[in-house]
C-alpha cells in the first residue's frame, strides 16, 4: 500500500513512538515527519536547513537519540562531510560536532559514543570510527579498518551490524573488544538497509526487504518484494505495530505492507493464559510448559521494555510504570502477542 507520494528520492527510515522520520523526503538535504498514529497522517519538513555558508548539502544518514538527531552531511562545493546535531524542538539550529571527514554513509549511538563510518578522503579505504557526544570538540578514534561501501547499519546491544553494499555482506561487530574486528554475518546479499527489530535483523536486499534470526542467521525468510521494473527501490525498513515502511527512493514514495506475524493474538501451547490485574498492576503468566521461560515485552516501535526469567513459581511481571496503551509480549518460540492494558 502506497503511504505518501511526491517525495524527494526518499531513502533512509527511522521510527519513534510512532513518528516516521523519512530522510531525503523534502529536498536531498532535507528530513519529514510522519505522524502514523493520525488518521489522517500527513508528511510535514522537520528539517531543510543549510549551514551558513554553504550553498549545497547532502545527508549522508540521520539517527535520532531521545530529542536529539545526529546527521551527517556532505558539503557539495568541497565533497567533505561533517557530523552535527540538532534538537527536535529546534530544529534550524544545527550544531556541528566534526568536520573535514570523507563521506559518512552510515552512523548510530552506543553508549554515550556515536560510531560512524568514514570513507578517505585521499582513497584510503572506509573505516569505522567514532566520536564521544559528551563532550565539545571530541577527538577522533578509529575502530577498525577494511569496509568497502557500508549503507547503514544498527546496533543490538554493543554488536554492531553494518550492511557493506560492495561486499555483498553484512557485517557484525563486537565493539566492547579490546580489538574488534569485522565478522561475517549475513553473506551473498546487495544490502541497502538494516534494522533491528525485537531477535531479528531486517534487511534490503536489493529490491527485497527479508529477516534473519540473530540466533540463526542462516534462517532468511523474504517479507517484503518491490513489484517494479527494477528491483533496486525498496532501500529500508522500519516496523510500527503490524506494518512494514520502506522507501521506494526512484518513485519518491513510502509504501507499507501488513505484516499479521507482528500481531499474533491466537494462544500457543507455551502460553495458555494470560490476564492482567488492575489491583495490583502485574501480568500473570500461567499454564508454561516449559518452567524456564524469558518474557520480553516491546513497545511498537520495538524498544525492549521488560525483559525477565519466570517459572510456574514465579510467573508474575510488575508493568506498573508502563503506559496505557497497546504493547507486544515475545516468548522463548519467538511469537509475539499484542495485549491492552
Amino acid at each position: 500500500m502506497i503511504l505518501f507520494s511526491g517525495l524527494n528520492q526518499p531513502n533512509r527510515l527511522i521510527i519513534d513512538n510512532n513518528i516516521l522520520y523519512v530522510k531525503g523526503g523534502a529536498t536531498p538535504g532535507g528530513i519529514v515527519q510522519i505522524d502514523l498514529s493520525s488518521s489522517l497522517p500527513s508528511a510535514s519538513v522537520l528539517f531543510n536547513s543549510l549551514p551558513v555558508g554553504i550553498d549545497s548539502i547532502g545527508i549522508g544518514n540521520i539517527i535520532k537519540e531521545g530529542n536529539t538527531f545526529y546527521i551527517s552531511y556532505v558539503n557539495d562545493n568541497t565533497g567533505e562531510s561533517t557530523l552535527a546535531s540538532f534538537n527536535v524542538s529546534t530544529p534550524t539550529i544545527l550544531n556541528n560536532i566534526v568536520s573535514s571527514l570523507g563521506y559518512v554513509s552510515a552512523i548510530d549511538v552506543y553508549n554515550g559514543e556515536l560510531y560512524f563510518t568514514n570513507e578517505d578522503l585521499s582513497g584510503g579505504g572506509t573505516s569505522l570510527k567514532k566520536i564521544d557526544i559528551s563532550i565539545s570538540n571530541p577527538p577522533v578514534f578509529t575502530v577498525l579498518t577494511g569496509l568497502t561501501n557500508p549503507q547503514d547499519m544498527e546496533f543490538k546491544g554493543s554488536t554492531l551490524y553494518i550492511g557493506d553494499r560492495d561486499a555483498n555482506t553484512i557485517y557484525s561487530v563486537d565493539v566492547l573488544l579490546v580489538s574488534p574486528t569485522l565478522t561475517s554475518f549475513v553473506s551473498g546479499v546487495n544490502v541497502r538497509g538494516v534494522y533491528v527489530y525485537n531477535d531479528f535483523l531486517y534487511f534490503s536486499d536489493g529490491g527485497t526487504i527479508k529477516k534473519t534470526e540473530f540466533s540463526n542467521s542462516t534462517n532468511i525468510t523474504t517479507e517484503a518484494m518491490d513489484t517494479g521494473s527494477s528491483t533496486d527501490f525498496l532501500r529500508d525498513v522500519v516496523i510500527s505495530g503490524n506494518k512494514l515502511y520502506m522507501p521506494q527512493e526512484n518513485f519518491g514514495k513510502i509504501v507499507s505492507k501488513e505484516d499479521l506475524t507482528l500481531s499474533v493474538t491466537n494462544e500457543t501451547d507455551q502460553l495458555i493464559d494470560l490476564s492482567f490485574h488492575n489491583n495490583d498492576n502485574n501480568i500473570f503468566i500461567t499454564g508454561l510448559t516449559d518452567l524456564n521461560s524469558e518474557i520480553k515485552i516491546y513497545s511498537l516501535t520495538g524498544s525492549q521494555l521488560v525483559v525477565k526469567e519466570v517459572d510456574s513459581d514465579d510467573s508474575s511481571i510488575d508493568i506498573s510504570y508502563l503506559s496505557k496503551g497497546i504493547y507486544l509480549l515475545n516468548m522463548d518460540n519467538k511469537k509475539t502477542f499484542k495485549f491492552v492494558k
